[in-house]
């Protein structure tokens, strides 16, 4: 029976749209999807007559499904204008309906040849439509070409690559689903397929492309015997530090040579090319395994003790770990790029079996060889945990022997703070900075719409970790403010050069600045501003954001809400999202009477650690400040302690804002008590404590005269040295003002001498102590006192 007889068997009232059809299938470009394409398809559907649910209509969705054939169209394209022309013809030649759905249904399942397994009439269309893959080896060929043929218009490289990625999607699916199909053609398909990709292997691949995978799986197996060599070093090292001579088992042997037996059988399974997709099991075995046993070593992890050491198990069982998941994400990139037709002409093999041996063996070495010093530099960090050192590993202790080293006279300033490119001082049009040896003014940065900066004290100047970026807090003035524009209220600095690096326009309080973002608090959000990158998040919190700190990867900010809740939470600093939250509620019976603002106190970051300092006032005892410590890695307290005395926050004009402050192994805390009697001389405290664990290093009582006994004093008035001690500058008995310095020895006044660089004019008499303000700059005191800024030796 012809193709006219067949159609007007199906649709005898539609001869007419036959004919159309006919036409199409016809058409000059083609040359495999013809009429005798057609004839194949309709033929094998009558083979299958019987698995579908309705023969005939899959027999009117074959004349369909390739009505509308232009090779240069999108993937599916074909197949759903065909399906339209399909829905539209067939219901103006009065098919029903439902049968016209079914009909477009099946014609854009050709696209794909996905059919679920209850489809019956779609499985038959797709086996029918798919029937050629299992031809005989010469009509296949004819296939082909004809295929070729219609891709013209492509290039014979991009051809071939094209063609071998929609044959090896095939081949890695069931090609039949007819159980028919499955079992007589199947094997057939596969064969003509793997012809076929044989012979388009060589158009497709690059001219070394063949390498690209054989390098990538040498590095697989450098860094699996790299792994093998690190977990003997793990197993052998003592469990615990100082190691016994029984803890002492010596490096085991047979770690690197299972190591190396594994590499060689992966090895043999790659150059024999049988089965390729078999690499998939053992790079999800290394995965898995190697994310398991990170996490293994994450948890065991031992932490930090004062006088205890971590032994070498941790660090190199963490880096085999490591080292496990990096060879499993290399095999399994090996074995993608293998079957990716740019890289499918394998190289000869013995130029790929050295390949792989060269490759294999330098990053065994680089693996191992870089794993000493990360190991090293962990044990370094974990045992040099101290309670009593007082002075960094790189930092000489500062004598202060009072010697005047620069002086000059300034206008009224704000706020001053040492930095990276010496001292900064907050003016009322904006900052200067001063180099911190010899006083000269480096460079200097205002703006004419400013308005009274220096009213901002001390939190109008912010300083990053590593002092090399400072955000100053620039109000503008009302009536400089243009219409319709929102004038920067923060300005970004370079500490060393001076270069703007952003200027933000916000309402809310600046938090901390690192070189990549400014942090914000406006009400119950915090806003990240990006400084040298684009990063911008605002995140809501439950309750108002009162304290925050930048600390590596992230930002730790406290927010507070009146009554009973204070909560501690790190934040991505990428996107803002929450990692870990500590709920201080739980553990302090805070005053439910105090604004937040009040009884939140301030929050430091422990320099080269994880970890942050804060202080919160409660309502035990009458009202107690504790001090405490979280680990930020983990998202848990590490450590929580009263304060000696009885500070108060800041209720008036009697107490104070407390200061902490940190180095490498102190904790400096600077705070009041309540003045008894006015006019008399009021109580600090000035103490210092372990950041590892609170316990108290150093405790002494500072007499602050009454002139002095401003809430800001605390904060504004002391400056923290490298070596832990604190200075200040206060009036003296016999009525000079002079520094002082405060540390494990004592409260030692030091008076001024002058400097042989130094004019005289600075001498001890002029100097005031009316408005003092202390900061460091280069292991220097920088003081200043309301109209004249110094330096100390």
């Amino acid at each position: 029976m012809d193709l006219r007889d067949q159609w007007n068997r199906l649709l005898p009232h539609a001869q007419p749209l036959g004919e159309d059809l006919l036409a199409r299938y016809a058409e000059q470009q083609r040359h495999y999807h013809d009429q005798r394409h057609l004839t194949e398809v309709l033929e094998t559907i009558d083979e299958l007559a019987d698995a579908a649910d309705d023969a005939d209509t899959v027999r009117l969705a074959a004349w369909f499904h390739d009505a509308i054939y232009d090779p240069q169209a999108d993937p599916g394209e074909n197949e759903e204008v065909s399906a339209q022309l399909a829905e539209l013809e067939l219901a103006a030649y009065g098919v029903e309906a439902e049968r016209v759905e079914e009909i477009g249904r099946l014609v854009r399942l050709t696209a794909k040849h996905d059919c679920e397994p209850d489809d019956r009439n779609g499985a038959v269309l797709c086996d029918a439509d798919l029937r050629i893959l299992s031809a005989t080896p010469q009509r296949y060929d004819e296939y082909s070409a004809g295929i070729r043929q219609e891709y013209g218009h492509i290039a014979d490289r991009d051809f071939a690559r094209g063609r071998m990625t929609f044959l090896q999607s095939l081949a890695g699916t069931r090609l039949y689903a007819t159980t028919r199909g499955h079992d007589q053609w199947e094997q057939a398909a596969r064969g003509n397929i793997a012809r076929e990709v044989g012979t388009l292997g060589p158009k497709a691949a690059r001219p070394i492309g063949g390498l690209i995978p054989v390098i990538y799986f040498g590095a697989a197996l450098g860094v699996v015997i790299a792994s093998s060599v690190l977990l003997g070093r793990g197993l052998g090292a003592a469990a615990k530090w100082p190691a016994g001579p029984e803890d002492v088992s010596g490096f085991p042997v047979w770690t690197p040579i299972a190591g190396t037996a594994l590499s060689a059988g992966l090895a043999c399974a790659w150059f024999r090319r049988t089965q390729p997709r078999l690499l998939t099991i053992p790079a999800l075995v290394f995965a898995v395994v190697g994310v398991i046993a990170v996490g293994i070593c994450w948890w065991r992890w031992p932490a930090a003790q004062p006088g205890a050491a971590m032994s070498e198990r941790w660090p190199y069982l963490m880096l085999a770990s490591v080292a496990l998941v990096l060879a499993g994400a290399l095999l399994s990139l090996a074995r993608r790029l293998r079957l990716a037709p740019p890289y499918a002409q394998a190289p000869p093999r013995m130029l790929g079996l050295g390949a792989t041996v060269v490759c294999a063996a330098v990053l065994a070495w680089i693996v191992v060889s870089a794993g000493e010093p990360f190991v090293q530099a962990r044990l370094e960090t974990a045992n040099t945990v101290s309670t009593t050192t007082t002075i960094a590993p790189n930092q000489m202790p500062v004598q202060l022997d009072g010697t005047l080293a620069w002086s000059r006279e300034v206008p009224a300033t704000g706020a001053i703070a040492g930095t990276a490119g010496g001292v900064a001082e907050l003016r009322s049009d904006g900052v200067v900075m001063s180099d911190a040896t010899t006083g000269q003014i480096r460079w200097r940065y205002s703006r004419a719409d400013v308005q009274d900066a220096a009213s901002s004290g001390s939190k109008g100047l912010l300083v990053s970790a590593d002092g090399r970026t400072i955000a100053a807090h620039l109000p503008f003035a009302d009536y400089r403010d243009p219409a319709g524009i929102d004038l920067p209220t923060y300005a970004v600095l370079d500490a060393v050069s001076g270069k703007v690096l952003t200027e933000v326009h916000t309402d809310g309080t600046a938090l901390a600045v690192d070189q990549d973002q400014l942090l914000v608090a406006e009400g119950n959000y915090v806003v990240a501003h990006g400084v040298s990158s684009p990063t911008h998040w605002r995140t809501q919190l439950r309750c108002n954001v009162t304290q925050g700190e930048l600390i590596g990867d992230q930002a730790v900010v406290v927010d507070a809400c009146g009554g009973n809740s204070a909560v501690v939470r790190g934040l991505d600093v990428e996107t803002g999202d929450q990692r870990w939250e500590v709920d201080l509620g739980i553990r302090f019976d805070l005053s439910a009477e105090l604004e937040p603002s009040t009884w939140v106190g301030d929050l430091v970051a422990v320099p080269d650690t994880r970890e942050v300092s804060g202080l919160i006032w409660t309502g035990a005892a009458g009202g107690t400040l504790f001090q405490w410590s979280v680990d930020v890695s983990e998202g848990r307290i590490i450590w929580t302690t009263p304060v000696p005395g009885t500070p108060r926050p800041r209720l008036g004009s009697a107490s104070c804002d407390a200061q902490l402050a940190a180095t490498h192994a102190s904790l400096v805390l600077i705070t009041c008590r309540n003045a008894s009697d006015v006019g008399q001389p009021q109580t600090y405290d000035v103490s210092a404590s372990s950041p590892a664990d609170g316990t108290p290093q150093w405790h002494h009582l500072l007499e602050v005269p009454p002139k002095l006994q401003q809430p800001e004093y605390p904060r504004d008035g002391f400056g923290l040295l490298p070596d832990g001690r604190v200075v200040t500058l206060m009036p003296q008995p016999h009525g000079s003002c002079s520094p002082v310095m405060i540390g494990a020895t004592g409260i030692q006044p030091r008076p001024i001498l002058a400097g042989t660089t130094a004019k005289p004019v600075a001498l001890t008499e002029e100097v005031t102590c009316n408005k003092p303000a202390v900061t460091v700059a280069g292991a220097r005191p920088i003081f200043s006192d309301g109209s004249r800024l110094f330096a100390l030796n």
